[in-house]
């Protein structure tokens, strides 16, 4: 009788953690591409789309999906997994990381999570642009913002995981200079995968070392963005762009990072779908 009930407890533990970890990581990436705004999921604005990521051998997409898209999101991302593009969910807002709790954070995962369902399965995940260095709050008390964003992004990802969907965390390139214990744990527990915005052209290898160290021991991606939009956007300069010199020259320059910081796990980030469509046309 006692072996039938350890039996039973056996049983039971294993069905709670099945309950808890239904995520089938590790997450793979290739290079991405991110794309804001919602204009490209009509249905003739595809095929420019799919042009892109095919002249940037790019196979990943982090897309933003309005709110009130979503009937034309799941057709979307049915015509992304047929020409085998894995998709993303692009989104966040700076006061989401001020909840340690993430109540807007698993409001999201449930929104991708009815997308991923209703698409069969088409969204993989989300891409979480959560910038709360951006709120007065950090201007107040940093060190605290901080621990409560890496708390929400740690209750994110284990609500984003119990429902089969990776979450990544989109970063500056700079959270290492202070905040280097709270950067170990956010990549450690509280994402799939880091995306660093690798804005500032003569550092970029050194800028992403840290956190590829951090992700190479954790066994996860890192996603090194390269932006591309024209300097002046959102305070951009010509040494924040590859608006001005272009794809080839991002191409050198990755080439230059990849071999420096020398982990297969990298990938490059494209950023974003709009400049990067002018810069192709131009060529053109």
């Amino acid at each position: 009788m006692k072996r039938g009930w350890i039996w039973l407890a056996a049983l039971l533990l294993i069905a709670a953690v099945l309950v808890l970890l239904p995520w089938r990581g590790p997450l793979v990436l290739g290079d991405g591409l991110f794309s804001w705004g919602g204009e490209v999921l009509e249905p003739a604005r595809r095929a420019g789309l799919l042009d892109t990521l095919h002249r940037l051998e790019a196979g990943d997409l982090y897309q933003e999906i309005p709110e009130g898209e979503e009937e034309q999101a799941v057709s979307f991302l049915c015509d992304m997994e047929k020409a085998g593009v894995q998709v993303l969910l692009l989104t966040g807002r700076p006061e989401w990381g001020l909840d340690p709790q993430a109540a807007a954070l698993k409001e999201e995962v449930d929104r991708a999570a009815a997308l991923a369902k209703r698409s069969g399965g088409a969204l993989e995940g989300l891409m979480v642009d959560v910038e709360p260095y951006l709120t007065q709050s950090w201007e107040e008390d940093e060190a605290r913002v901080m621990e409560g964003y890496v708390s929400a992004m740690v209750a994110a990802r284990q609500y984003a995981n119990r429902q089969g969907l990776a979450l990544l965390a989109c970063i500056p390139y700079w959270y290492d200079n202070d905040h280097s214990e709270a950067l170990a744990r956010l990549i450690e527990e509280g994402c799939d995968g880091v995306a660093v915005m690798n804005y500032y052209r003569s550092g970029e290898a050194s800028h992403i070392q840290a956190e590829a160290d951090l992700a190479r021991a954790a066994k996860k991606p890192v996603v090194c963005i390269f932006e591309f939009q024209p300097p002046g956007v959102h305070g951009l300069t010509e040494e924040s762009t590859y608006y001005a010199d272009g794809l080839a020259a991002a191409r050198q320059s990755w080439e230059k990072v990849r071999r420096a910081v020398d982990y297969d796990g990298m990938v490059l980030g494209y950023h974003c779908y709009d400049p990067i469509r002018v810069l192709i046309e131009r060529i053109e």
